[in-house]
């Protein structure tokens, strides 16, 4: 029996289209997939909840073609994405240059400093 997400619990907005997505981790070990927010019947994989609270996902696949007990079908954002080449966007530059080491380094330890006599 496949259940449905709350429709705005983990719901952000993609910053390329502005579209409602959800991540979801999987369905590679340490991947981070952006998901279209409302189930799909035509998906090609199954999400659900974990018991922490994370949206989980895996690929439909012969040997488990369905979604199982509280699993929905889910559809990946990236080829929906209607705000750019498909490819992630590129880190922005930093704003201002990094900061400069000072020019009078202070003395050694053990050494006759500034403030010495």
């Amino acid at each position: 029996m496949p259940t449905t997400p709350h429709p705005r619990r983990g719901v952000t907005t993609c910053t390329r289209c502005g579209a409602p997505i959800r991540w979801a981790s999987g369905p590679q070990p340490g991947q981070r997939t952006p998901l279209n927010a409302l189930p799909s019947p035509a998906g090609g994989l199954a999400a659900h909840t974990n018991h922490l609270g994370g949206l989980v996902v895996r690929e439909l696949t012969p040997d488990r073609p369905d979604p199982e007990h509280l699993e929905w079908k889910a559809v990946a954002h990236w080829p929906s994405c209607t705000g750019g080449s498909g490819t992630p966007a590129p880190t922005p530059l930093r704003s201002r240059p990094a900061r400069r080491r000072p020019s009078v380094q202070p003395p050694l330890f053990g050494q006759p400093g500034r403030w010495s006599r």
